[in-house]
C-alpha cells in the first residue's frame, strides 16, 4: 500500500487541456494535483485523493479490502505526497511549453468591481513580476490608463477581500483564478 506506482509506463504527468495533471497510485488511492498552465504560479491548485479500486473481481476484493483498512484515507498517506516533488516537476513542465501564459496578459478591466476583477488585477501583477517587469504597478496603471494612487488602492482593496497578501495570491484568489480559467476553457 506504502509503494506508489505510476500510470501508463512510468508517465506521472500528462496534459488535459490548460491544466497539466500528476497522478500517482498508492495502493487503493489515486492522488492528482492540477496544476493550471495559464497560472501566475507553478504549483497545483488543485489535490484529490480518491479511491481507485478496478480490475478483476479479485483486484476489487483486495482494493477494497485494503481501503477497509485504512478506514478512509490514511494520514500517513497524505505524508507521503511529494509536493516539493510536485512543484519541481510542475515548473519544470511549464517552462517547456509553448502556450504558457506567463507571456499572456491578464485582462484586467480598467475599472474593479467584483472579486474576479480584483483577482485578475493581482495575478497580472504578479505574473509581471515573475516574468521581470521591475516596476510591476506602474506599468500596469499605465496600460490601464489610472494614476498610481488609484492603482494603490485597488491593490490595498484587493488585501480587503483576502485576495492578496502582499507577496502572493490567496487561496480564495487562487480559487477565483482557477474558477476564471474553467470560464475561459468552457468559451
Amino acid at each position: 500500500m506504502n509503494t506508489p506506482t505510476s500510470n501508463e509506463a512510468g508517465q506521472e504527468w500528462q496534459r488535459d487541456g490548460s491544466e497539466i495533471v500528476w497522478t500517482r497510485f498508492y495502493g487503493p488511492w489515486r492522488v492528482e494535483a492540477r496544476c493550471p498552465v495559464a497560472a501566475p504560479f507553478n504549483g497545483p491548485s488543485e489535490l484529490t485523493i480518491r479511491l481507485a479500486v478496478g480490475g478483476s473481481g479479485r483486484e476489487v476484493e483486495e482494493g477494497m479490502d485494503a481501503a477497509l483498512e485504512t478506514d478512509g484515507i490514511p494520514a500517513n498517506l497524505l505524508r507521503q505526497i511529494p509536493l516539493a516533488e510536485i512543484k519541481a516537476g510542475a515548473r519544470a513542465a511549464l517552462a517547456t511549453q509553448d502556450d504558457r501564459a506567463m507571456n499572456e496578459s491578464y485582462p484586467v478591466p480598467a475599472r474593479c468591481r467584483t472579486e474576479e476583477d480584483y483577482t485578475l488585477l493581482v495575478a497580472e501583477l504578479v505574473r509581471m513580476r515573475a516574468t521581470g517587469t521591475t516596476a510591476p504597478q506602474g506599468e500596469l496603471a499605465g496600460r490601464l490608463g489610472i494614476g498610481k494612487a488609484t492603482m494603490s488602492e485597488r491593490i490595498k482593496r484587493s488585501k480587503e477581500l483576502g485576495l492578496w497578501d502582499g507577496q502572493r495570491l490567496t487561496d480564495k484568489a487562487t480559487a477565483l483564478l482557477t474558477q476564471w480559467w474553467r470560464e475561459q476553457e468552457g468559451n
